[in-house]
């Protein structure tokens, strides 16, 4: 079987551009280390520091300037990022509930132009190293009634929630499956991706219900035969990608069409995945 690779949390993030319509804007990140180490219990980290709190101060204070610093609060939020790795318990906690009360500020939208997500985009990327104490913040961000309509913004959340690796994170997204937009479904599903880890239980778990999703969407794309309900297509285009991608980073499988992951399914669900031949 072959096996699956360790991701690591990399110092450039590239946002991929899965939502139909104009790609994401690339979001310049600083240069971090390769992951955010576990703090270690056998030396006093520093917590509740001068230097954290005014850079807190400073991002409030820019967030509320209505878009006018919001260059300078991104560069705030690189800074804080670079903290956070070697910040005490308490410190974390206050770092992400400031990047989090970014999302409260007001930014403004036209139909000529969309949304401004330039603030918000970074505060979503920047939370997604910041796991497990983002995990709650970027779980109430799906679906808020300031953001629900902002599909790329609820879809770069999303995608945030599923890197922090977090297994609290993974009933938030499993509940996406099936979504009224399919670009949410999409999101989630791709965000499910991050799991490959997990014990293979759980495993199992997350692979049976992506692909429960991919079935529904592939069943009723196929059920339409005289094409007379285009958006069971145009869901089944969008989200069958990510799911597969899921569905193979999870098991360490490839297969085909969805009928031939369900036969798989059927035939290895209750099997040791390590122990299988791939």
């Amino acid at each position: 079987m072959r096996s699956i690779s360790k991701v690591t949390r990399g110092a450039v993030l590239v946002l991929t551009p899965f939502l139909c319509g104009p790609a994401f804007a690339a979001i310049a990140l600083p240069s971090l280390p390769v992951s955010i180490s576990t703090q270690d219990d056998e030396e006093e980290i520093p917590d509740k520091r001068d230097e954290v709190k005014a850079l807190l101060v400073d991002l409030k204070g820019q967030v509320k300037k209505r878009g006018t610093e919001d260059e300078a609060a991104k560069a705030t939020i690189e800074t804080l990022m670079a903290e956070f790795e070697k910040s005490g318990p308490k410190d974390r906690k206050s770092i992400v509930k400031g990047i989090a009360d970014c999302f409260k500020q007001k930014r403004g939208h036209s139909d000529e132009k969309g949304y401004d997500n330039n603030l918000y985009m970074a505060a979503a990327v920047s939370l997604s190293f910041m796991g497990p104490e983002s995990v709650k913040p970027l779980a109430k961000l799906i679906g808020d009634k300031k953001h629900r309509a902002n599909l790329e913004l609820q879809a770069r959340i999303i995608q945030s929630l599923g890197k922090t690796k977090s297994e609290d994170a993974v009933k938030p997204l499993l509940d996406l499956l099936g979504h009224k937009d399919y670009q949410i479904e999409q999101a989630a599903a791709q965000a499910l991706g991050n799991f490959a880890e997990l014990k293979e239980k759980p495993r199992k778990v997350v692979f049976e219900e992506v692909l429960k999703a991919l079935m529904s969407a592939y069943n009723n794309k196929e059920a339409d035969t005289s094409n007379q309900q285009p958006e069971v297509h145009k869901r089944y285009d969008a989200v069958s990608s990510s799911m597969v991608t899921t569905l193979q980073a999870l098991s360490g499988h490839e297969e085909g069409t969805p009928p031939q992951w369900q036969t798989w399914w059927n035939k290895n669900k209750r099997a040791d995945w390590s122990e299988l031949d791939d």
